[in-house]
């Protein structure tokens, strides 16, 4: 299974699109809110703010791909991009999934 965390986004929905046109179909996508991009995709509700509700999310994944954005606001940044990172590593060694990091694209505004 491949897993989309934070996908809401372009880059996620780009990706989504991607893996079901050229890899499988066995796609978890994961946000507070998500949508599927895909007929087959799999939903999976969750707080990257959340440990244990990451854990949950990558679980029986062999890649998680991190994509997830937040507003473009410093203090939000700093104050929860770390919490997501750490709670997304520690998920993906407890399962033993690949990570794949997409970096926001702010830098370029």
């Amino acid at each position: 299974m491949q897993t989309i965390l934070g996908t809401n986004g372009q880059i996620a929905i780009e990706l989504a699109k991607e893996l079901k046109r050229n890899y499988t179909t066995d796609i978890k996508l994961v946000s507070r809110n998500p949508r599927k991009v895909n007929d087959t995709d799999t939903l999976f509700q969750a707080n990257l703010l959340n440990a244990e509700k990451t854990a949950e999310a990558v679980q029986g994944s062999d890649i998680a791909y991190l994509t997830v954005g937040l507003p473009f606001n410093t203090k939000l940044w700093i104050e929860q991009f770390p919490v997501i990172m750490r709670n997304t590593i520690d998920a993906c060694i407890k399962h033993n999934t690949k990570l794949v990091f997409f970096d926001n694209t702010y830098m370029y505004l």
